[in-house]
Protein backbone atom coordinates (compact mmCIF):
# COMPACT_ATOMS: atom_id res chain seq x y z
CA UNK A 1 0.00 0.00 0.00
CA UNK A 2 2.72 2.38 1.16
CA UNK A 3 4.71 1.75 -2.27
CA UNK A 4 1.51 2.67 -4.24
CA UNK A 5 1.21 5.61 -2.82
CA UNK A 6 4.88 6.60 -2.97
CA UNK A 7 4.09 5.68 -6.67
CA UNK A 8 0.93 8.10 -6.68
CA UNK A 9 2.88 10.98 -5.52
CA UNK A 10 5.48 10.46 -7.75
CA UNK A 11 3.25 10.39 -11.02
CA UNK A 12 1.09 13.34 -9.68
CA UNK A 13 4.69 15.37 -9.15
CA UNK A 14 5.65 14.38 -12.80
CA UNK A 15 2.20 15.68 -14.06
CA UNK A 16 2.90 18.58 -12.14
CA UNK A 17 6.22 19.38 -13.65
CA UNK A 18 4.90 18.78 -17.14
CA UNK A 19 1.52 21.18 -16.83
CA UNK A 20 4.06 23.93 -14.99
CA UNK A 21 5.14 27.33 -17.15
CA UNK A 22 8.77 25.76 -16.83
CA UNK A 23 8.30 23.09 -18.98
CA UNK A 24 9.66 22.71 -22.67
CA UNK A 25 7.54 23.83 -25.53
CA UNK A 26 8.15 20.58 -27.46
CA UNK A 27 5.55 18.50 -24.59
CA UNK A 28 2.66 20.77 -26.24
CA UNK A 29 2.55 20.07 -29.80
CA UNK A 30 5.90 21.71 -30.58
CA UNK A 31 5.22 25.41 -29.68
CA UNK A 32 7.93 27.41 -28.56
CA UNK A 33 8.44 28.33 -25.23
CA UNK A 34 8.86 31.81 -25.86
CA UNK A 35 5.89 31.91 -27.69
CA UNK A 36 3.58 30.78 -25.10
CA UNK A 37 5.00 33.28 -22.47
CA UNK A 38 5.29 36.03 -24.76
CA UNK A 39 2.03 36.46 -27.06
CA UNK A 40 2.87 39.89 -28.13
CA UNK A 41 5.87 39.15 -29.31
CA UNK A 42 6.83 36.63 -32.25
CA UNK A 43 10.75 35.90 -33.07
CA UNK A 44 11.54 38.57 -29.98
CA UNK A 45 15.16 35.99 -29.85
CA UNK A 46 15.74 36.68 -33.88
CA UNK A 47 17.49 33.44 -34.05
CA UNK A 48 14.29 32.22 -36.70
CA UNK A 49 15.80 34.39 -38.93
CA UNK A 50 18.72 32.78 -41.78
CA UNK A 51 19.91 36.37 -43.12
CA UNK A 52 19.28 40.14 -43.39
CA UNK A 53 16.15 39.58 -46.33
CA UNK A 54 14.69 37.33 -44.10
CA UNK A 55 14.41 40.03 -41.46
CA UNK A 56 12.87 42.67 -43.63
CA UNK A 57 10.96 40.71 -45.03
CA UNK A 58 7.20 41.89 -44.93
CA UNK A 59 4.86 39.81 -43.41
CA UNK A 60 1.83 40.11 -41.13
CA UNK A 61 3.55 38.55 -38.12
CA UNK A 62 7.53 38.53 -37.41
CA UNK A 63 9.63 41.56 -37.82
CA UNK A 64 10.21 43.42 -40.99
CA UNK A 65 11.35 47.24 -42.25
CA UNK A 66 8.22 48.83 -42.45
CA UNK A 67 9.67 52.16 -43.43
CA UNK A 68 10.49 51.52 -47.30
CA UNK A 69 12.54 54.31 -47.58
CA UNK A 70 14.61 53.39 -50.66
CA UNK A 71 18.11 52.02 -49.52
CA UNK A 72 17.56 52.74 -46.09
CA UNK A 73 15.37 49.25 -45.63
CA UNK A 74 19.14 47.38 -46.67
CA UNK A 75 20.48 49.03 -43.32
CA UNK A 76 18.11 46.20 -41.23
CA UNK A 77 20.90 43.57 -40.68
CA UNK A 78 20.91 40.31 -38.90
CA UNK A 79 24.10 40.24 -37.03
CA UNK A 80 25.09 36.46 -35.72
CA UNK A 81 29.10 37.59 -34.78
CA UNK A 82 29.55 38.22 -31.17
CA UNK A 83 29.24 41.96 -30.79
CA UNK A 84 30.25 42.95 -27.36
CA UNK A 85 29.35 40.14 -25.45
CA UNK A 86 26.58 38.87 -27.13
CA UNK A 87 26.79 35.73 -29.09
CA UNK A 88 23.46 34.62 -30.29
CA UNK A 89 22.02 36.23 -33.47
CA UNK A 90 19.89 39.87 -33.17
CA UNK A 91 19.19 42.76 -35.18
CA UNK A 92 21.17 45.95 -36.40
CA UNK A 93 20.44 48.92 -37.46
CA UNK A 94 23.01 50.97 -39.33
CA UNK A 95 22.50 54.33 -39.79
CA UNK A 96 22.98 56.74 -42.46
CA UNK A 97 22.13 60.22 -42.57
CA UNK A 98 20.14 59.75 -45.90
CA UNK A 99 17.71 57.25 -44.72
CA UNK A 100 15.32 56.54 -42.25
CA UNK A 101 15.05 52.80 -40.99
CA UNK A 102 12.78 50.76 -39.05
CA UNK A 103 12.56 48.06 -37.59
CA UNK A 104 8.93 46.78 -37.18
CA UNK A 105 6.62 44.28 -35.78
CA UNK A 106 2.70 44.07 -35.24
CA UNK A 107 1.80 43.40 -31.34
CA UNK A 108 -0.24 39.82 -31.28
CA UNK A 109 -2.87 41.48 -29.72
CA UNK A 110 -4.08 45.54 -30.16
CA UNK A 111 -3.67 46.88 -26.38
CA UNK A 112 -5.83 49.04 -24.68
CA UNK A 113 -4.81 48.60 -21.03
CA UNK A 114 -1.74 47.80 -19.43
CA UNK A 115 1.02 45.69 -20.18
CA UNK A 116 4.69 45.22 -20.30
CA UNK A 117 7.74 44.79 -23.01
CA UNK A 118 11.38 44.94 -22.58
CA UNK A 119 14.42 44.65 -24.43
CA UNK A 120 18.16 44.25 -25.06
CA UNK A 121 20.07 47.00 -26.59
CA UNK A 122 23.57 48.60 -27.35
CA UNK A 123 24.47 51.29 -29.26
CA UNK A 124 27.67 51.29 -31.68
CA UNK A 125 27.52 54.79 -32.37
CA UNK A 126 25.22 58.34 -32.98
CA UNK A 127 26.07 60.63 -35.48
CA UNK A 128 26.67 64.09 -33.17
CA UNK A 129 25.23 66.48 -36.08
CA UNK A 130 21.49 65.45 -34.65
CA UNK A 131 22.88 64.04 -31.63
CA UNK A 132 19.91 61.30 -31.16
CA UNK A 133 19.21 58.18 -32.60
CA UNK A 134 18.31 54.48 -31.29
CA UNK A 135 14.66 55.08 -31.13
CA UNK A 136 12.43 52.90 -29.50
CA UNK A 137 8.63 52.99 -30.47
CA UNK A 138 5.29 51.73 -29.32
CA UNK A 139 2.04 52.79 -30.61
CA UNK A 140 0.34 51.89 -33.91
CA UNK A 141 -0.32 52.71 -38.00
CA UNK A 142 -2.94 55.08 -38.43
CA UNK A 143 -1.27 57.03 -40.48
CA UNK A 144 -0.99 56.53 -44.15
CA UNK A 145 1.93 56.29 -46.57
CA UNK A 146 5.14 55.72 -44.15
CA UNK A 147 4.43 52.35 -42.06
CA UNK A 148 3.84 52.58 -37.94
CA UNK A 149 5.13 54.30 -35.43
CA UNK A 150 6.68 56.99 -38.83
CA UNK A 151 4.52 60.14 -37.64
CA UNK A 152 4.12 61.54 -34.72
CA UNK A 153 0.32 61.26 -33.39
CA UNK A 154 0.81 57.67 -34.03
CA UNK A 155 3.58 56.86 -31.07
CA UNK A 156 2.81 56.43 -27.11
CA UNK A 157 6.22 55.55 -25.78
CA UNK A 158 9.05 57.23 -27.43
CA UNK A 159 12.39 56.61 -26.49
CA UNK A 160 16.11 57.69 -27.90
CA UNK A 161 19.43 57.79 -27.06
CA UNK A 162 21.87 60.70 -26.97
CA UNK A 163 25.69 61.20 -26.64
CA UNK A 164 26.55 62.72 -23.24
CA UNK A 165 29.10 65.30 -22.42
CA UNK A 166 31.64 62.78 -21.54
CA UNK A 167 33.00 60.81 -24.56
CA UNK A 168 31.96 57.38 -24.95
CA UNK A 169 28.89 58.08 -22.80
CA UNK A 170 25.39 58.38 -23.97
CA UNK A 171 21.84 59.24 -21.87
CA UNK A 172 18.61 56.97 -22.29
CA UNK A 173 15.83 59.86 -23.01
CA UNK A 174 12.18 59.67 -23.03
CA UNK A 175 10.53 62.46 -26.10
CA UNK A 176 7.42 64.11 -24.66
CA UNK A 177 6.16 65.86 -27.89
CA UNK A 178 6.06 68.72 -29.50
CA UNK A 179 7.98 70.58 -32.27
CA UNK A 180 11.21 71.21 -30.23
CA UNK A 181 13.42 68.21 -29.55
CA UNK A 182 14.47 69.65 -26.73
CA UNK A 183 11.11 68.59 -25.31
CA UNK A 184 12.47 65.64 -23.23
CA UNK A 185 12.94 63.59 -19.93
CA UNK A 186 16.97 62.09 -18.76
CA UNK A 187 15.69 58.52 -17.63
CA UNK A 188 19.41 56.87 -17.61
CA UNK A 189 22.67 59.47 -17.69
CA UNK A 190 26.14 58.07 -18.30
CA UNK A 191 25.23 54.60 -19.79
CA UNK A 192 28.22 53.39 -21.94
CA UNK A 193 28.10 53.41 -25.49
CA UNK A 194 29.31 49.50 -27.15
CA UNK A 195 27.60 48.15 -23.76
CA UNK A 196 24.04 46.25 -23.56
CA UNK A 197 21.43 46.79 -21.40
CA UNK A 198 17.98 46.59 -20.56
CA UNK A 199 15.08 48.67 -21.46
CA UNK A 200 11.75 48.02 -19.67
CA UNK A 201 8.43 49.58 -20.07
CA UNK A 202 5.20 49.48 -18.17
CA UNK A 203 1.94 50.79 -20.49
CA UNK A 204 -1.27 52.32 -19.21
CA UNK A 205 -2.93 52.54 -22.31
CA UNK A 206 -6.33 54.00 -20.69
CA UNK A 207 -4.56 56.37 -18.20
CA UNK A 208 -1.86 57.53 -21.42
CA UNK A 209 1.08 56.94 -18.83
CA UNK A 210 3.85 54.42 -19.13
CA UNK A 211 7.47 54.07 -16.68
CA UNK A 212 10.21 53.04 -18.28
CA UNK A 213 13.70 51.06 -16.21
CA UNK A 214 16.90 50.30 -16.75
CA UNK A 215 17.05 46.70 -14.64
CA UNK A 216 20.22 47.03 -12.74
CA UNK A 217 21.88 50.39 -13.57
CA UNK A 218 18.11 52.45 -12.05
CA UNK A 219 16.82 51.88 -8.28
CA UNK A 220 13.38 53.55 -9.80
CA UNK A 221 11.53 53.64 -12.82
CA UNK A 222 10.54 57.07 -14.33
CA UNK A 223 7.01 57.58 -15.02
CA UNK A 224 5.84 59.41 -18.20
CA UNK A 225 2.84 60.86 -19.72
CA UNK A 226 2.26 59.60 -23.10
CA UNK A 227 4.24 60.95 -26.23
CA UNK A 228 1.76 64.46 -26.68
CA UNK A 229 0.28 65.53 -29.85
CA UNK A 230 -2.69 67.71 -30.46
CA UNK A 231 -5.39 64.97 -30.36
CA UNK A 232 -4.10 63.17 -27.72
CA UNK A 233 -2.28 59.81 -27.95
CA UNK A 234 -3.53 56.30 -29.95
CA UNK A 235 -5.87 54.96 -27.79
CA UNK A 236 -4.94 51.25 -28.99
CA UNK A 237 -1.39 50.22 -29.42
CA UNK A 238 -0.93 47.81 -31.99
CA UNK A 239 2.94 47.60 -33.35
CA UNK A 240 6.77 48.41 -31.57
CA UNK A 241 9.22 49.99 -33.66
CA UNK A 242 13.27 50.56 -33.17
CA UNK A 243 14.11 53.17 -35.59
CA UNK A 244 17.44 55.16 -37.08
CA UNK A 245 16.41 58.40 -39.11
CA UNK A 246 17.89 60.59 -41.75
CA UNK A 247 17.81 63.49 -39.20
CA UNK A 248 18.81 61.23 -36.18
CA UNK A 249 20.94 58.62 -37.18
CA UNK A 250 22.80 55.86 -35.35
CA UNK A 251 23.85 52.53 -35.28
CA UNK A 252 22.52 49.91 -32.56
CA UNK A 253 21.61 46.49 -32.10
CA UNK A 254 18.32 44.58 -30.60
CA UNK A 255 18.25 41.20 -29.26
CA UNK A 256 15.53 39.93 -26.85
CA UNK A 257 12.29 41.82 -27.08
CA UNK A 258 9.58 40.70 -24.50
CA UNK A 259 7.54 40.54 -21.93
CA UNK A 260 8.65 40.36 -18.69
Amino acid sequence: MIRKILKSAVFVAMLCGLLSLDAPGWIFGGMPKIQAENPLITDGDFESNADGQQLRAKEKWGWCESRRNGNGRMLLKCSKKKVFGNATTKAMIKGDPEYNTYMTQRLGESQTGEFALQWDICVREILPQYNRSAFQIIGDASAKGKGPNAVGKERFVFLGFENAETPGKINLVAFEGGKEWDKKTLVAPGLDLKTWYTVSVKVDVSKKRYTVSVPGVMDTPVEMEAYKVKKGPPKKLTHISFASWNDGPGTFYIDNVRQP
